[in-house]
């Protein structure tokens, strides 16, 4: 996925650009990469492996196009400089280089026939509806218990279909629905048993197709009806038309296109083998992992029984509690002292407060005034008729003062 390539939370180092470019080929070809494309031929070279390079081009942008030597040799047209072309070709990408480019299965001068003519008008009109949208293409069921096919009976697409199922799982049902693939009738025989077989929900995946053959043998799977049908669909469709540089516009509106019905049937179905090898592989970890386990388990016990607490744990017990009675001991003894100190510094603190307080001086003979409260500390502070208390070593008592000198 690559909608969101920012690093996930509490990562701390970012993505390396080899992650970032097989993210975006993972992207680009994870669905549908199948093109029908249009334009001028640019730079052509043709390397001595056989390999032919060029750029395809228009009023406003280009294209690195190659065509693999193996592909070269069935072409009926090699481009040239300044030949418009239309291209049937499968977006690639080039992690090394960090770009893409198409590789091109099937040459067309647009000038070459009615019937090239009318095929790009119909794939225009049907791209323009939204039918080769890889928005609306549906994922393959991970367990396919119920293999639809709708192909011949005769031909040798169903007999590799068949031997590839069961090679790879003999529990699946292989259901055929025999129609002509080539032929005026055959287009309105494969749109009726396409959705027939969804109206009944007869199978988990569909593979829709043929064996290889001339471009008149395939031209069926050209056919709107088909294409209409194949997007209809609600269980997803496996387009296996012809051989791999074969396409046809059936294989833009499946839900993933095959190179062959070999390939489709391997594609649908999980291989049993390979699923009990993983199994067993993942078994195997398993009990690694619960062995390294019990081995750690059993070393933390013999340690523990080894711990001399283990071996004699009365006289560890015995020895616990005399350590804890010396503490105790050893705390009572600290808080006495303690308190006596405390005791000494009281009574020192007391000497001084008495020396230093009032009722000291009283005893000696002397009296303190007070009124309201307020001792008086000269006479002229009293007025006749003043209520007074005087306060004495022992007691106080009060006065009303009558006569003041």
């Amino acid at each position: 996925m690559i909608d969101n390539l920012l690093p996930p939370q509490g990562c701390e180092s970012p993505y390396s650009v080899s992650e970032i470019n097989g993210a975006i080929a993972n992207r680009i070809e994870s669905g549908n990469c199948n093109v029908w494309v249009e334009g001028e031929v640019a730079g052509f070279k043709q390397a001595s492996s056989g390999h032919c390079y060029f750029r395809l081009i228009d009023d406003e942008s280009q294209i690195q196009c190659v065509i693999w030597a193996s592909t070269a040799a069935r072409q009926k047209i090699i481009p040239e400089d300044g030949m418009q072309v239309a291209l049937i070709a499968t977006i690639r990408t080039y992690l090394r280089g960090g770009n893409y480019q198409l590789d091109t299965q099937r040459v067309m001068d647009t000038g070459a026939g009615a019937m090239a003519a009318a095929l790009d008008k119909l794939r225009k009109k049907l791209e323009k509806e939204g039918l080769f949208d890889i928005s609306r293409k549906e994922n393959l069921p991970d367990d396919v218990k119920r293999l639809g096919v709708v192909t011949s009976a005769s031909g040798a697409a169903i007999r590799d279909i068949i031997r590839v199922t069961y090679s790879r799982d003999r529990g699946v049902d292989v259901i055929l629905r025999d129609v002509p693939v080539q032929g005026d009738a055959a287009p309105a025989a494969i749109a009726l048993a396409i959705a027939e077989m969804n109206l009944a929900e007869a199978a988990d995946v569909l593979i829709v197709g043929r064996g290889g053959g001339s471009a008149d043998d395939l031209w069926a799977f050209n056919d709107e009806r088909v294409v209409r049908a194949i997007a209809a669909s609600r269980i997803p469709v496996i387009s296996a038309v012809g051989h791999e540089i074969d396409v046809t516009l059936s294989d833009f509106a499946a839900d993933v296109r095959a190179a062959t019905p070999s390939a489709a049937a391997e594609i649908a179905v999980a291989d049993v083998s390979e699923i009990l090898r993983r199994s067993d592989s993942i078994k195997a970890r398993f009990a690694a992992a619960f062995k390294r386990t019990m081995n750690d388990f059993r070393d933390r016990l013999t340690d523990a029984i080894s711990d001399p607490a283990m071996r004699r744990p009365a006289q560890m017990i015995l020895e616990a509690r005399m350590r804890l009675d010396e503490s105790e001991l050893a705390l009572e003894s600290g808080m006495n002292r303690n308190i006596e100190r405390c005791r000494e510094r009281i009574a020192i603190d007391a000497a001084r407060l008495s020396a230093l307080s009032p009722l000291s001086v009283l005893s000696r003979g002397y009296a303190a005034v007070y009124v309201d409260e307020k001792i008086i500390s000269s006479s002229k502070k009293l007025r006749m008729n003043d209520k007074a208390t005087i306060r004495f070593a022992d007691g106080s008592v009060s006065a009303t003062i009558d006569r003041c000198e």
